[in-house]
């Protein structure tokens, strides 16, 4: 019998005993078996190094997860791998997301790179730095991590600890005392933004805040998309994202000032168009919508002028690497004004009503419009595997 053929076994046992109080702590160890099971699974894909018991950084999350988090989380590795650094990759099965297709493809294309380990939550560790990403797969981990051990622990805030409306996305005290009882030490937190730091603020007495945020890298500057000339023809809004609720606006009126159904604009969508649908009764027949991965970002964006993010009202982006992408590839982004703080002159900001006259401005000044696009490369730039290296130094890693 397989390994991952006895775990499951294990799992199933554990469900048919649970009953009473015994129930919350049993299902903890089913989700905790479940863990090892995705971990033997992606050994199995794997056919990179063995497992280890020494690192020179540590990263944990929970690997499943299909977006920025792991997309982040990989572009951090490969500038690791790249300095001649060693990464042990720690899965955290949590109450994030209950996928069950395995980690996700971001960690799949990095964990065969030399030096780059698969390290069981169960399994002895030692590492100079543990990178914690997504505060709320510490705080509702199934494992313990019991044998993983760190000279210093890092808690990469990914995400606002509360939403715009102040309902609680994830428990600071919670995540924080777990990372201590895990480690041994204080975590240091390291929010992305300003969006997210700000969101920590009545946390900050309780918890060790890093002076400096810890901003999402971007591995490499592609060549620009902008197929044609401003102004020439009709403007391309497009915008990509899970298909999420709050990734979108809730009415339709919004929806319908920033994504026009008209005949002097384009909409390109990649990511599904199920919440507007729902919204609106019906798709706009002059919406292209692409579900979400059938295309892959790069490609994608060559066809669209403006990126444009308008979500719920409820919803606060910390600094979304679907923004960074769209910049780095020559559009002209439109954000909610409250980025600006993220962004700076990188973007454009505006409310959904006021969406069409910037965009029709800019379409009709093409100066203006490389302007923009060239800021907005200037601007990711200034996040290359350079900028994480430089951190990984002030926090006392030596590269070979």
């Amino acid at each position: 019998m397989s390994g991952i053929g006895r775990l499951r076994r294990s799992a199933s046992r554990a469900y048919r005993r649970a009953a009473g109080t015994e129930l919350h702590r049993l299902r903890e160890q089913v989700d905790e078996l479940a863990g090892e099971v995705h971990v033997l699974r992606a050994r199995q894909q794997a056919h990179g190094p063995a497992p280890t018991e020494t690192a020179d950084i540590a990263m944990l999350t929970d690997m499943r997860l299909p977006g920025g988090t792991t997309a982040s989380l990989a572009e951090e590795v490969i500038a690791q791998h790249d300095a001649g650094l060693t990464t042990a990759l720690i899965h955290a099965q949590s109450g994030i997301t209950s996928l069950s297709t395995g980690f996700s493809p971001h960690i799949r294309r990095v964990m065969n790179l030399e030096g780059v380990h698969l390290v069981s939550p169960s399994e002895p560790l030692r590492a100079g730095l543990l990178i914690i990403r997504h505060p709320k797969a510490m705080a509702t981990a199934a494992s313990r991590f019991p044998q993983i051990q760190a000279e210093q622990v890092v808690m990469v805030a990914n995400h606002p600890a509360a939403d715009a409306a102040g309902h609680t996305e994830y428990d600071v005290a919670l995540a924080d005392a777990r990372a201590r009882a895990a480690f041994g030490a204080a975590p240091v937190w390291a929010p992305i933004s300003s969006v997210v730091r700000e969101s920590l603020a009545q946390d900050a007495e309780s918890i060790v805040l890093r002076a400096e945020d810890w901003p999402n890298i971007f591995g490499r500057l592609p060549a620009a998309g902008l197929a044609r000339s401003p102004g020439d023809g009709v403007p391309v809004i497009g915008r990509h994202s899970r298909p999420q609720r709050e990734k979108w606006p809730d009415t339709r009126e919004d929806l319908l000032a920033a994504y026009p159904d008209a005949d002097d604009v384009r909409v390109e969508i990649l990511g599904g168009a199920e919440i507007p649908q729902t919204i609106l009764g019906e798709l706009p027949a002059r919406w292209n919508v692409l579900p979400f991965g059938e295309e892959e970002p790069s490609e994608f964006l060559r066809r669209v002028d403006f990126w444009v993010f308008m979500h719920h009202p409820s919803w606060r982006e910390a600094f979304g690497r679907a923004a960074m992408e769209a910049l780095a590839a020559g559009c002209v982004v439109v954000l909610p004004p409250y980025l600006e703080t993220v962004y700076g002159d990188a973007a454009l900001y505006a409310e959904p009503h006021e969406v069409r006259g910037i965009v029709q401005e800019c379409w009709d000044s093409p100066e203006m419009f490389r302007r923009q696009a060239q800021a907005g490369r200037d601007y990711v730039a200034r996040y290359g595997p350079q900028a994480h290296l430089r951190r990984l130094t002030e926090l006392g890693v030596v590269t070979p």
